[in-house]
């Protein structure tokens, strides 16, 4: 079993986020013990927590007592990956900085200032598959030893058929996952910045899917299903547990990925 961690000391990380176009300063701090992840916004404690999601169209959201903390799942997605399982993370703003539109960033500005600590984290394993749907959309859960993702993408309006990438080991989020950014496809555009969305989006921290080929320089060939593992990935983050799982995700987004979730640990 894997021990719990924290960070040592304290950091500062600021930057624009990816809906907002706003910029937010980050103050990441060590904690005890079974604290778990708290973002702390206007002194209101929000954990980290599928019980505190209230929305999923584009991100995921969290909120409590009125306070809300947007684009979390990069982040919680790098958290995971590290085993950083207890950090206070004071937010001035309202959505966390996008930084290179991927988690990478997040891997190398924490990755040296990890710190182990003596109690063991809680797992979360199963006995039996579980299947959950929402349209076209399916996500299923294995008993598995370690965790493991297998995802496929699919968009009709584009070029992007049948994307698939397998992460068997979660030692090569650092090289295969965490440089994948975020992605859109030009059609979508000009609608998401009529709803208030993507303001603070541009060609270095997302990729842009044209109708026949990426409008900017992809890092991987796959890249946009690399990115959909990292979110899974984020948003299994919010169960507070190291899965012992596998993972296969068809065409899955984070409404589908919180809804498993919640029932996996329902009671």
């Amino acid at each position: 079993m894997d021990r719990q961690r924290t960070i040592k000391g304290s950091i500062k990380v600021e930057g624009k986020g990816l809906h907002t176009g706003c910029y937010t300063k980050m103050y990441l701090h060590s904690a005890p013990e079974n604290t778990g992840i708290l973002f702390i916004k206007n002194k209101v404690k929000i954990p980290a927590s599928y019980k505190f999601v209230v929305e999923t169209s584009r991100r995921v959201v969290l909120e409590k007592d009125g306070e809300k903390i947007s684009t979390v799942e990069h982040f919680l997605s790098s958290l995971y990956y590290l085993g950083i399982s207890n950090l206070y993370v004071e937010v001035d703003g309202d959505e966390l900085p996008i930084l290179d539109g991927s988690a990478l960033n997040w891997v190398e500005i924490l990755e040296n200032l990890v710190k182990d600590q003596d109690l063991l984290q809680d797992e979360l394993t199963i006995e039996t598959p579980y299947s959950f749907r929402d349209r076209n959309a399916e996500i299923i859960f294995f008993p598995s030893s370690k965790f493991q993702v297998l995802c496929a993408i699919s968009f009709p309006n584009s070029f992007l058929k049948w994307q698939r990438f397998y992460l068997k080991d979660l030692k090569d989020y650092k090289t295969e996952i965490a440089p994948a950014r975020t992605f859109g496809f030009y059609y979508e555009v000009e609608e998401l910045i009529k709803r208030g969305l993507i303001s603070g989006a541009d060609l270095n921290n997302a990729l842009l899917v044209g109708e026949e080929a990426y409008v900017n320089e992809p890092r991987f060939k796959d890249e946009p299903v690399r990115h959909k593992i990292l979110d899974l990935i984020g948003d299994m983050a919010l169960s507070g547990k190291r899965l012992k799982l596998k993972v296969i995700s068809i065409g899955s987004g984070h409404s589908l990925h919180i809804k498993a979730i919640s029932y996996l640990l329902r009671g």
